[in-house]
């Protein structure tokens, strides 16, 4: 009697054993879902669409991922990095970050806005935003990955050309001076909008033709923020960074 309850019970052990093998390996960590916190700006926001036609990369990042990951997306509109801080987003964001989570940066599009003081930040004080976005994941046991400002759709005479100045290579001089994983996105979307071409690349942009959309009835020629296809594409760019990153706890958990 005893030698069956004895097998009965390495029977179950091993099962259970196997099915926590199976639960840690699927993405989660310590029984909690792998996050994704996302920091950034219009071009990464959830978009309301009863308002507006654009969509944020962020907003479809999701769907590129398994339900192991969840991803938080606190990207807002308009907002550079002095005004994400500033407006308390960055501490939202940080009070949701754990040791199980992967922190997207990306700013650069109004930080660079010298025409518009209400976001405006300098050279050297999105330096020091970035600097202080790192060292405040990494206290927390989180992942941060900076990201370059994804590109506009800029053309001259059938020629992409870039339009973020020297914010970029704050970037990168950040992610190397700070031991910090980057996706340069800049590069992988300028590379992308420039091989699409002039014409053809307008579908990954917020181009809406008038009369079809009652939200904008005169129509929108719009070369920052993306089409839901646009959005697809920039994700996707993303979701290949993370790939050459290979950000475990992501890679094995992506869709496709």
């Amino acid at each position: 009697m005893m030698k069956g309850v004895s097998f009965k019970f390495l029977l179950l052990l091993s099962a259970f054993l196997l099915m926590g093998y199976s639960y840690v390996h699927s993405g989660e960590q310590d029984g909690k879902k792998v996050k994704v916190l996302l920091a950034g700006d219009s071009t990464m926001q959830d978009v309301n669409h009863e308002k507006n036609t654009d969509w944020g990369w962020g907003q479809v990042l999701p769907r590129f991922f398994t339900e192991e990951v969840e991803v938080f997306n606190f990207a807002k509109g308009g907002r550079s990095s002095r005004t994400f801080i500033e407006e308390g987003r960055w501490d939202k964001l940080m009070a949701k970050a754990d040791n199980n989570s992967y922190v997207f940066i990306q700013f650069g599009h109004n930080d660079a806005s010298i025409k518009k003081p209400d976001r405006y930040t300098s050279p050297e004080d999105y330096k020091k935003n970035l600097i202080k976005f790192v060292t405040e994941v990494k206290t927390k046991g989180a992942t941060p990955i900076l990201v370059t400002p994804v590109s506009r759709r800029k053309f001259k005479k059938g020629v992409f050309s870039d339009s973020h100045g020297v914010y970029p290579e704050i970037v990168k001089e950040v992610a190397q001076k700070e031991n910090t994983l980057l996706i340069d996105l800049q590069a992988k979307s300028a590379d992308a909008i420039s091989k699409q071409g002039d014409e053809k690349s307008k579908q990954w942009f917020n181009y809406v033709a008038a009369g079809t959309n009652p939200i904008v009835p005169d129509g929108k020629s719009d070369d920052t923020h993306f089409s839901e296809t646009g959005a697809m594409k920039m994700a996707s760019l993303v979701v290949e960074g993370v790939r050459e990153l290979n950000l475990k706890g992501l890679v094995q958990n992506l869709k496709r």
